[in-house]
């Protein structure tokens, strides 16, 4: 039987379970206690707070491991990335499995001033932005770029080391708040977007892009109404593509990534972000497609080939306070409910939870009307919002809802 061993708790349930019907004996390695939610049939270890690649091997060798799973999202372990990569060669000369991503589309991923350097060389279209290497530097990169910008450190985990900046008392706070390397990055105004993907030996397939709403001075996209697929401009859609093909021929992925960008009043697109990693969008990657990225992660650690998603239905995602009931959906409409666990923390710490309400398009009519219905307390933002989104949502499913690259 192979053994496999997940590094890292996030959404691992998703993950088990299409191993285990694969016939592998799994470890899940983590930060917290799993054991009672995982169950008995899944042996649980630890995953240390700080890890290099000769403690990688070790800790692998200990588990008897097969194959070795990185599976990164919970906090404290965003930075493990490029550890696993470069502990990735060591385990194949000892007869052992990691697929893993390159130590250079790690690097990107892991780092938002090297990923800068790189798409400005490669011509990957992102934001007017400076590098600092020095707090001294900041406010002269502030004067270059004009207010609002973003301060971003250049190693940090998700959820910070971001600050959105609008004027000089702020940019005084930060500068005396962020560790240096820092990327000042001129604030985009426009839409955000995600997209979520899968990459192997042979083929990269991509679920459906996803509009996570108007970008805003807060930098959380999770608060916001959000929807895929969603359809892009021709000459943004065309820049994506393109962007996408050069990381992959060129920094070789291998396993889940995401991207986070944006597409501008005029139209032109601009990378903002890319990780190593499934995301916030892999919810509304299911309802849509009804594939679950991070089980289709898990059947090809097993060396099945992943097939191209493809939108049946509208997600539409909804962020409601956390101890909030929604009424009963439409009938022909899906509504699933994807609150706090052990694998999942984020629900605990916001105070609210993600909806996606799954909705194929002839039943639109009736989901606005469900919307309009709701009281004003049983979403974080306007049932109006959430409107516009699921019309934005139907638009792209009735085009086709492709994705970026087949």
């Amino acid at each position: 039987m192979t053994r496999v061993v997940v590094l890292g708790e996030f959404r691992v349930d998703r993950l088990v379970a299409p191993l285990r019907r694969g016939g592998a004996d799994v470890v899940v390695l983590t930060s917290v206690e799993l054991e009672s939610f995982l169950g008995p049939d899944v042996e649980c270890g630890v995953l240390p707070s700080a890890l290099n690649e000769r403690a990688v091997v070790r800790l692998l060798g200990e588990y008897g491991a097969d194959i070795a799973v990185p599976n990164l999202g919970c906090p404290g372990q965003e930075q493990f990335l490029p550890v696993y990569a470069r502990a990735a060669a060591c385990l194949r000369a000892a007869g052992r499995r990691m697929p893993v991503h390159s130590a250079g589309f790690a690097g990107l991923a892991s780092d938002k001033v090297a990923f800068h350097e790189v798409a400005r060389r490669r011509g990957w279209p992102v934001p007017r932005a400076v590098v600092c290497a020095a707090a001294g530097a900041v406010r002269e990169a502030v004067r270059a770029l004009g207010f609002p910008v973003l301060v971003k450190e250049a190693r940090s985990e998700f959820h910070a080391g971001r600050h959105y900046v609008r004027d000089a008392v702020h940019l005084g706070r930060v500068c005396g708040e962020v560790s240096c390397p820092v990327l000042v990055q001129q604030a985009v105004e426009g839409e955000e977007f995600a997209v979520e993907f899968l990459s192997g030996a042979s083929r990269t397939v991509a679920w459906p892009v996803a509009s996570l709403g108007r970008l805003d001075s807060d930098c959380a996209p999770g608060r916001r109404v959000r929807v895929a697929p969603a359809a892009l401009p021709t000459r943004a859609r065309a820049e994506l593509t393109a962007a996408v093909t050069d990381m992959v021929e060129t920094f070789r992925p291998w396993g889940p990534w995401q991207m986070d960008f944006a597409v501008t009043d005029d139209g032109r697109l601009q990378v903002i972000e890319l990780n190593g990693r499934l995301g916030g969008v892999s919810n509304m990657s299911w309802a849509g497609t009804g594939l679950d990225p991070h089980a289709a992660h898990g059947a090809a650690v097993l060396g099945r080939t992943p097939t191209s998603p493809r939108a049946g239905r509208v997600a539409l995602e909804l962020p409601v306070p956390n101890g909030v009931v929604l009424p009963p959906a439409p009938a022909g409409t899906g509504l699933t409910h994807f609150p706090g666990n052990p694998a999942n923390r984020g629900p605990f710490i916001g105070g609210y939870h993600r909806a996606v309400l799954g909705v194929p398009a002839a039943r639109a009519t009736a989901v606005r009307t469900w919307l309009a219905a709701l009281p004003a307390e049983a979403l974080l933002n306007s049932p109006r919002e959430a409107a516009a989104q699921l019309a934005r949502g139907t638009h792209a499913l009735e085009q086709g809802g492709v994705p970026v690259i087949s």
